[in-house]
This record gives C-alpha cells, structure tokens and sequence, in this order.
C-alpha cells in the first residue's frame, strides 16, 4: 500500500495543476470577433446581434425578413392566379391543369391586355420584394459585422465640441491677401 503513495500523490499534484491551468484559461476573456458575428448572423439573421449584445435588435430583423418575405409571397400568388387566368383567356392553358376559382372569375371579367397587364405588375413587384428581401439580409449581416468591430469602441466622457467665435486681426499672417479683419467659428472636438 505505501508503495502506490508517491504515484498518488503525482497523480494528484498533477490533477491540482490541470485543474488550476483550465481555471486561469477560463478567465482569460476571449476577444470579441467581428467575422464571428458576421458569419452567426448569415447562418441565422439576428445571431450575430445577439452575439454583440444587441439583442433588442433581433424583432427588427425579423420584421423586416417576414414582412418582405410576406409580400413577396402574396406577389407570387397573385402572380400565378393572373398567370392561369390569362392562360384560360387566350386558351394557352395545358391540358389536365385545374384552375382555380378565382381565376376562372378573373378570366371572366377582364380582357386578355389587362390580365396580361396585371400579371406583368405583380410578377415585377415579386422579384422586387425578392430583391428587397435579400438587402435587408445582407444588412443584417452589414450590421452584425460592424457592431462587431465597434463593440470595443471606447466612449469615454472626454468627448466633448467646444464652438467658440474667431476675430482675425489685419496683421494675422493668414490674411496677408486680403489685408482685412476677419470673424468666424472654431470647432473644436476633443477626445
């Protein structure tokens, strides 16, 4: 039994260690990654919001994606019901398609130009709504990424513009041209 003491006890010193190792590992804060909330945030929009502490952020990109992506929907129908309805009125409809009762109203009430018209309108303001969608993607993403480089951005209390007016007197050496007193504005911005 005494001969397994000095292993014990290395084995245990050398636990303590590995043990002690990871705790000073975990406190080492990790450095905020700007391409991490940029690639969470294409992965699922709004991840990289969160990511940054910007949580409040989340509802809007998603109003923004289901709101769009809602009326580029609703275009797409739309679409597709003018579409069938212009096919029954110009008889170009395929064989075995059913249409639906809608377009079959349609048909009946407009002239083959105004569907045809009407049809070209909603398709447009679907690729549109498409397009618009696939922005306010990408500015979730933009979003993200320079949230993401400004999340250590120090604002400290120093910042601060001072204004205060300028009177140029005719010897200034600025005004050797002119050779007459001047008034302005200063800006100065301190940080």
């Amino acid at each position: 039994m005494t001969r397994h003491r000095p292993q014990r006890f290395l084995l245990c010193t050398a636990l303590v260690l590995l043990l002690a190792a990871q705790g000073q590992a975990q406190e080492v804060k990790k450095e905020h990654s700007a391409k991490k909330a940029a690639i969470l945030s294409a992965c699922l929009p709004g991840l990289g919001q969160v990511y940054n502490g910007k949580w409040w952020k989340v509802p809007i990109v998603y109003a923004g994606l289901g709101g769009l992506g809602y009326m580029a929907w609703d275009n797409y129908t739309d679409y597709k019901t003018f579409l069938t309805a212009y096919k029954i009125k110009t008889g170009d409809l395929e064989e075995g398609v059913v249409p639906s009762e809608a377009a079959l109203q349609l048909s009946e009430y407009y002239q083959a130009g105004q569907l045809q018209s009407y049809k070209d309108s909603y398709r447009r303001n679907f690729e549109l709504f498409c397009i618009l969608t696939a922005a306010w993607y990408g500015l979730n993403i933009i979003d993200a990424t320079v949230d993401g480089h400004l999340y250590t951005y120090d604002i400290s209390d120093d910042l601060s513009l001072t204004v205060d007016p300028v009177f140029t007197s005719p010897e200034s050496p600025c005004l050797a041209f002119s050779g007459k007193p001047q008034t302005g504005v200063l800006l100065t911005l301190h940080f």
